[in-house]
């Protein structure tokens, strides 16, 4: 039979047997139904697991296994739907084969925080028995595709939602069991790198320092030199990267280009701060919607002309949500700022 020509033919069929057997078959059993025969069409002889999952393909890894009781993993991950369209991917190499790959965007592992409340019952399921450096595709079922937690099958089906199953493709890097704190190590290891040895920086917020923010500028350079007035409007060259050294955004066309991020739809030139004597109330071009690391380092600015880096972890950037594909969650992040002189 010809795939392409079989998925909705598929369709009518399920719709014809849920009418033919009971007006009323709830969503759960409608998405049971069309799995199991899709299943049966395109990989035969694959039965499901207890848990409900139809795994494809399975390469063990040789680290440590996958741990439910530690509660952040680091995982590459492909979500495909049924047909076969990616929706998703964290694989850079594939990104490229589909075209949507781009300089700016983040590939490689993320991190991932399992359990209840926060990771799909499917993606745990899926992870279970697996071991580092390994990775798994499966099929998982509609009904697994939520942060909820029942104790049997029938519960999840009768929960279920959505009639959209999907396959998903999981590599297991490591794991942690408080995210904090690896990234803290994450900023100490590279501030030491780039910067030496460097003691964490006092919090903008009036916060001792905790290892999460660092401030990095040579004062000296301007003693004697009157500090700028605190509601003075300044102009701003930035550049951010995360600490893998990708750049994401910068106001210096040079750097872009050179960082493979260039865009003609932009302008790069400096930008107007609006200075503030409260670090929350910091405005880039008359908004204030910036994270927090960022205002809070021009905050620490004083002088015209003055250059700093700042590098900080995600609880001062974007926490757990990221920004988009170029910044995912709990992600460190370092900006170099300039203050030009007028």
């Amino acid at each position: 039979m010809n795939s392409k020509r079989f998925i909705p033919v598929l369709v009518t069929a399920l719709a014809l047997c849920s009418c033919a057997k009971d007006v009323s078959v709830s969503t759960g059993e409608k998405a049971r139904e069309y799995l199991s025969l899709w299943m049966e069409e395109f990989h035969p002889g694959v039965e499901p697991q207890e848990s409900g999952l139809y795994i494809l393909e399975d390469v063990p890894g040789t680290g440590a296994a996958w741990n439910g009781e530690l509660a952040y993993t680091s995982l590459g991950v492909t979500i495909r739907q049924l047909g076969g369209t990616i929706s998703s991917t964290t694989d850079e190499k594939l990104a490229k084969q589909l075209g949507t790959y781009s300089k700016a965007n983040y590939y490689g592992p993320k991190w991932v925080q399992t359990g209840e409340g926060y990771s799909y019952a499917g993606v745990d399921a899926l992870l279970e028995g697996m071991r580092q450096g390994g990775s798994r595709t499966a099929v998982v079922p509609a009904w697994m595709l939520t942060t909820s937690r029942y104790s049997t099958q029938a519960e999840y089906i009768a929960a279920c939602s959505s009639s959209t199953s999907l396959i998903y493709t999981i590599t297991m890097d490591r794991q942690v069991s408080d995210i904090d704190q690896e990234e803290k190590r994450l900023v100490d290891s590279y501030v030491h790198t780039h910067f030496g040895p460097s003691e964490p920086a006092r919090s903008y917020d009036g916060k001792e320092a905790d290892g999460t923010f660092y401030f990095v500028s040579d004062s000296t350079a301007f003693i004697g030199t009157p500090m700028h007035p605190t509601d003075t409007t300044l102009t701003l060259n930035y550049t951010g990267m995360r600490l893998d050294g990708q750049i994401f955004d910068t106001t210096i066309e040079r750097v872009a280009r050179d960082a493979g991020i260039y865009s003609n739809s932009r302008t790069y030139e400096p930008v107007s701060i609006t200075c503030s004597s409260t670090w929350s109330s910091i405005q880039l071009d008359g908004s204030s919607s910036l994270v927090n690391g960022f205002k809070g380092g021009l905050y620490l600015m004083k002088y015209d002309g003055q250059k700093a880096t700042i590098i900080f972890t995600s609880s001062h950037g974007y926490q757990t949500s990221g920004s988009g594909d170029v910044i995912p969650a709990w992600c460190p992040l370092r900006f170099d700022l300039e203050f030009v002189e007028q």
